[in-house]
């Protein structure tokens, strides 16, 4: 699958996703784009992925994210 189809079909999800969906999505490329994925260095390991992801999970449930409306507005003092 071409990286455009891929973007084609996470539209999709996206447009359809209910608010879950979203924030889970969110908080993956949020940490995704943390990431230094240029440095030299060791591979993730899958239990750190696995601890990453139950952090990331806590910190949606804890209501720590930013939604579109924040998102938005914040668009609009630049």
């Amino acid at each position: 699958m071409s990286t455009t189809q891929i973007r084609e079909e996470l539209s999709k999800y996206i447009k359809l996703g209910d608010k879950r969906l979203l924030k889970i999505l969110h908080s993956v490329a949020k940490e995704y784009n943390s990431e230094d994925y240029t440095s030299p260095g060791e591979p993730m390991s899958v239990s750190t992925l696995k601890k990453r992801v139950r952090s990331a999970k806590a910190r949606i449930k804890a209501g720590h994210y930013t939604t579109q409306n924040d998102l938005e507005l914040e668009m609009e003092k630049w």
